[in-house]
């Protein structure tokens, strides 16, 4: 096949700066900074944007690639703990490291796409397996880690990326490269990469919460082998494919979900094994004396019983979902609902009438306009559509409010008082820089609290939300805390407007980076 590829266009003089010789580049690179993440990441990714321009044969250019590598590592990592999970849109210190660790990882990739592109470009190649596995995989693995930092991040794939590596493994493949293993340390064949890339979009990426992106790949690294590219559908259930076009530019597609694919060359990913396996995992860990029995959403069994799911038995929808065309008015955290459900109660409703009396205009969405409330955070959001259990919201770039997933919102509909509670489930950047996210409506109303643990003294109270459940049935409240509040059979003073009593938890119902949910009882 002939191999194309996306690289940078244009040819320019080598700045006579950058070091060319091997041993001098070595020192070089060892003497940046790094403690100072963002002036030797932009020093490194110069340097590396002009190699790739320069007239320079390219494998003296990957020869210095690979000398970078252990510091470009460093710095990746760097960045990542800086930018990855964080709310949406980006505060400027996240935006400035996540679009400096792309444009790294950019550069990375296009200097090993360069040399494959010389080197097949040639009549006739010698010792392809000597030369063609290192830039083969380094190339889909800064490829892997672009895919990874718009999942941690919940931007969209890069145009071209699912192209570029679809085309690489292919090209393995004619090339009977697909087993070849570069990495040492990670011992990762070159079609192991390619599934594992493959699995962790299909694991419904922009529906994790916090690190656990990390935990996939760490599940996808602990059972390689388990799932593989097939020809044919051979024993597999027609009714849940999973299917990729190696000559497109998309990702694999479950048909029970999506249409087919558009390409011509296709492939089935059998998860049939992989399934099995962490099937058998769960079951093992439950069933564990000392197993822990938590409902938390990031518990690792939790995690796994989820892929089982998606990489399974694919879920469909299970209500329907109604086109919208309303605004409502949005916060986020606990903090933040808090202060305006107690602006809420404290409405007097008779002023609006009154208002109404004396010819004055109400607007329907009432989005409190104060100081404090922008400081704190409040907007109006479009809801697309609307389902019995939750909303699709959208909203042009701009705004105050920041989200992710796994993040408690407010949301007060046109005409109504209280604020309903909800959750975060997905959420994705579109084109310019729009957002829209999946709400999960936990609850119609909260109120706010204070709550302690009693079991340490001088502890300052923290804000809490008092939830009530969608059922409206009695007796069945629960407390909504940041995170790691909850432990079980803990006790708690809450204090509610003054009235002070004494709980203890009972059951944790979830537990994202953001919150505990959890019930509890009269202590």
């Amino acid at each position: 096949m002939v191999l194309a590829l996306s690289t940078p266009g244009g040819t320019q003089s080598l700045p006579k700066d950058i070091e060319t010789n091997p041993k001098k580049a070595r020192a070089w690179i060892e003497s940046l900074p790094l403690t100072k993440t963002v002036e030797s990441v932009r020093v490194v990714t110069d340097n590396i944007r002009a190699l790739n321009r320069a007239k320079l044969p390219a494998d003296e250019r990957v020869e210095l690639l690979e000398i970078y590598r252990p510091v470009i590592a460093v710095l990746l990592d760097e960045l990542d703990a800086v930018y990855a999970y964080s709310v949406l849109p980006m505060p400027q210190k996240q935006l400035e490291a996540f679009t400096l660790a792309q444009d790294l990882l950019i550069e990375c990739a296009y200097s090993y796409k360069l040399l494959l592109l010389e080197k097949t470009g040639k009549l006739i190649m010698f010792n392809a397996k000597k030369h063609l596995p290192l830039p083969l995989y380094r190339a889909m693995s800064y490829l892997s880690g672009l895919m990874l930092q718009s999942y941690k991040t919940y931007h969209p794939i890069l145009p071209g990326l699912w192209q570029d590596f679809h085309s690489l493994y292919l090209f393995a493949i004619e090339q009977n490269l697909r087993d070849e293993i570069v990495d040492a340390d990670s011992k990762q064949s070159i079609g192991e990469l390619y599934i594992a890339s493959l699995l962790l979009s299909l694991a419904d990426p922009y529906r994790l919460m916090h690190k656990e992106v990390e935990r996939v790949v760490q599940i996808l690294s602990q059972n390689r082998g388990l799932a593989v590219i097939r020809d044919n559908a051979d024993g597999l259930d027609p009714q849940r494919l999973i299917v990729v076009a190696l000559d497109s530019d998309q990702p694999p597609k479950i048909l029970v979900q999506a249409t087919r694919p558009t390409g011509q060359v296709l492939r089935l990913v059998d998860t049939g094994r992989l399934v099995g396996r962490l099937q058998e995992r769960v079951k093992a860990s439950y069933s564990a004396a000392n197993s822990a029995q938590s409902h938390a959403t990031h518990d690792l069994n939790d995690l796994m019983e989820r892929l089982v799911q998606l990489w399974g038995d694919p879920p469909k929808r299970q209500f329907r979902r109604n086109p919208a065309e309303t605004g409502v008015a949005l916060c986020s955290g606990i903090k933040g609902i808090a202060y305006f459900a107690e602006l809420a109660a404290n409405e007097n409703p008779e002023a609006d009438a009154a208002a109404i009396r004396e010819g004055r205009t109400i607007p329907l969405l009432k989005i409190p306009q104060d100081p404090m409330s922008q400081l704190i955070g409040v907007e109006e959001w479009q809801v697309l559509n609307q389902s019995a259990s939750g909303l699709r919201m959208h909203r042009d770039s701009g705004g105050n409010v920041g989200i992710t997933v796994g993040e408690v919102v407010g949301v007060r509909f046109v005409g109504g008082q209280a604020w309903n509670v909800g959750v975060v489930r997905w959420l994705t950047l579109l084109e310019g820089d729009a957002l829209e996210f999946g709400l999960e409506l936990i609850s119609p109303a909260a109120i706010s609290i204070t709550i302690a643990p009693t079991i340490t003294s001088g502890v300052k109270p923290m804000p809490a939300l008092l939830i009530a459940p969608l059922t409206g049935d009695v007796g069945t409240n629960s407390i909504m805390a940041s995170s790691e509040t909850f432990a079980d059979l803990r006790e708690y003073e809450v204090v509610d407007h003054g009235d002070i009593r004494l709980v203890r938890a009972t059951t944790l119902i979830e537990r994202t980076s953001r919150f505990d949910l959890f019930q509890f009882q009269p202590s």
